[in-house]
């Protein structure tokens, strides 16, 4: 039997070390799927559709949108949550999903320890609506007829513990008024008990009432978010008055916990410049929403300053969890 120099060896492993190495580093290798936890054609549908088809194309591998709704987005999340933590299974998050701990008694998920955020997508601020016969037309003479009536004036919202009501429950408390919260089933629902007089206000995201703003039956009188709006920029912002008042409805990827941080920032990185593009913040804006693209980082700032802010806003209006 013909032996062979020892030196081979080492070199051997060596080599077989370097190929293994260079191939973890190969990303991706596979096709991405998002899971969406959402019905085909909602609107983080259909952004996420939107957004396969360049990522397909700067990544060099399919990109499959995977429905799998239920529960409340619940199903989809907690697939996410349970996908192999590897890159190539990403999913949607929802600013709802940092509220659902402090309502939920049994949640199968933790927004903050369970995933590693990648990018916002987009972010919806909510429109400050009155009916265009009651009598406030600015924030100041909002709260002003509220300190007046106190605990006469109602607010919708489309169910406990969503932005549209914790905006409502955090400008009681900065402004220091007592509107009454009025739960419904969905946005269609809050407009015909303003029109008739039952509800006074609320807050939603400017797709459903653009029409009944545009025609006149609605006021809006300010907005949610920091900044003013795009579409909106003669309205104010409540921070404008309140400084730090920020409430949006936000929708972003990210990957299961454990993912390598190189193919965080890779997807982090395609995604936020396919989101910087001009055409496609416009596809963005003309939908009604803002586009996101903060950093990796600055996502997972912003779902634990939500947690922190809506918890409080949360036990300061005596909701327990159920």
């Amino acid at each position: 039997m013909t032996l062979l120099p020892k030196w081979i060896f080492p070199v051997g492993a060596g080599l077989l070390a370097i190929s293994i190495a260079a191939g973890a580093q190969e990303f991706p290798s596979k096709p991405i799927r998002i899971l969406m936890p959402y019905t085909p054609g909602t609107q983080s549908d259909v952004v996420a559709r939107m957004l396969a088809v360049p990522l397909t194309e700067r990544l060099k591998q399919q990109v499959i949108v995977d429905n799998r709704p239920g529960a409340g987005g619940t199903i989809g999340i907690t697939a996410l949550k349970q996908s192999a933590p590897d890159g190539h299974t990403i999913g949607v998050l929802v600013s709802a999903n940092a509220v659902q701990p402090w309502i939920r008694k049994d949640m199968p998920f933790d927004v903050r320890k369970d995933f590693a955020p990648i990018t916002l997508i987009y972010f919806s601020p909510l429109v400050m609506t009155v009916a265009d016969n009651f009598p406030a037309k600015t924030l100041a003479e909002f709260v002003a007829y509220a300190k007046s009536n106190p605990k006469k004036l109602f607010f919708g919202s489309i169910g406990i513990g969503t932005t549209t009501h914790l905006a409502g429950e955090l400008l009681n408390q900065v402004a220091g008024i007592s509107v009454t919260h009025v739960p419904l089933k969905g946005s269609p629902e809050l407009y015909p008990p303003m029109f008739s007089g039952d509800v006074q206000m609320a807050f939603d995201g400017f797709t459903t009432p653009r029409a009944f703003i545009e025609s006149g039956k609605l006021r809006v009188i300010a907005v949610s978010s920091k900044q003013r709006m795009s579409m909106l920029p003669q309205i104010p912002a409540i921070a404008e008055t309140y400084a730090g008042f920020d409430v949006v409805a936000w929708t972003g990827f990210a990957a299961p916990a454990g993912t390598p941080r190189e193919a965080v920032e890779r997807l982090t990185s395609e995604i936020r410049a396919i989101l910087n593009t001009p055409d496609f913040r416009k596809r963005i804006q003309d939908m009604g929403v803002e586009p996101g693209g903060i950093s990796s980082a600055e996502f997972v700032q912003l779902i634990q300053d939500n947690y922190e802010k809506f918890g409080r806003a949360i036990q300061a209006a005596g909701i327990k969890p159920e």
